[in-house]
């Protein structure tokens, strides 16, 4: 399914190697992923999610107070696809959480192929050794640029999209006619309580247009679920995790630092689109 960043021709895969026909050729790296993100594609020296940033991910999603979201998302999947062979990618698919976890339950119901892809190096190789742990099969790992998908035309079945930005033309171009676009944003009260500490002022989300030229909406979920964090790590993990990591001020972060248990509403909203022929 991949295509040459600096060409756009199709690669091929050969002695660990991804190379196409005017010999560009990316290496397979020694923890198991391809790195397709160009130099003039970057703005900084490792873009994406600091080695921090994804520890706490790594941390904090282990403790699968989010797995009610992962059970929605391939309880969706199933509903929509019921032929057995499914290629499938997640855009912006971070540290695998999700990842991994669609594949190796797809994979006992279905043929599936899946791609992962997110512009952190450090996001990558985490997803990478979970994929070495489960020892699963038929998925791919890239570093690379969601502005500029390293994919064919028209490549897949379904496409993920949790929490990053929506790239409409490329993501409209990779996905297949008919095929199954599924975005995941938090919903109005997502991380309330956690934001009360944080800000004087607390804005809720609102989710922006959901009209998207191409893309026909076929259903919109809702689900929430509060969980209690039992101590500060926990807290400080999911902080570190959020936006709100760069955005607040240090006087919050030290209010934030003398919690020792928080209860916060986890809310998110699933847009279930197809692609218009």
């Amino acid at each position: 399914m991949y295509r040459c960043p600096v060409c756009y021709q199709k690669l091929f895969f050969d002695n660990n190697v991804y190379r196409c026909i005017n010999n560009h050729n990316y290496d397979i790296s020694s923890k198991g992923y391809v790195n397709l993100l160009l130099a003039n594609q970057k703005h900084s020296i490792n873009p994406g999610d600091s080695k921090e940033m994804i520890l706490s991910r790594v941390n904090f999603l282990k403790l699968d107070y989010y797995s009610f979201l992962r059970e929605t998302i391939l309880n969706t999947i199933l509903k929509y696809f019921l032929n057995n062979n499914l290629l499938f990618a997640d855009l912006a698919c971070g540290e695998g959480y999700y990842t991994n976890y669609l594949h190796s339950q797809l994979s006992l119901k279905k043929n599936v192929i899946t791609y992962g892809i997110d512009i952190s190096k450090y996001a990558i190789i985490e997803a990478c050794k979970k994929k070495k742990e489960f020892h699963l099969e038929n998925i791919n790992y890239c570093v690379g640029n969601l502005m500029n998908l390293p994919f064919l035309d028209q490549s897949f079945d379904c496409l993920l999209n949790c929490f990053a930005l929506f790239e409409q033309k490329e993501f409209l171009r990779v996905l297949k006619d008919k095929g199954l676009f599924i975005r995941i944003l938090p919903d109005t009260y997502h991380l309330y309580e956690l934001k009360k500490y944080l800000y004087d002022n607390v804005i809720l989300n609102e989710t922006k247009e959901k009209n998207v030229l191409g893309l026909k909406l076929l259903d919109e979920i809702h689900i929430h679920q509060d969980i209690f964090l039992k101590n500060y790590q926990e807290i400080y993990n999911l902080f570190t995790m959020t936006p709100y990591y760069y955005k607040s001020k240090k006087e919050s972060i030290d209010k934030l630092a003398k919690l020792k248990s928080l209860q916060v509403r986890a809310d998110f909203i699933l847009l279930i689109y197809q692609k218009c022929l």
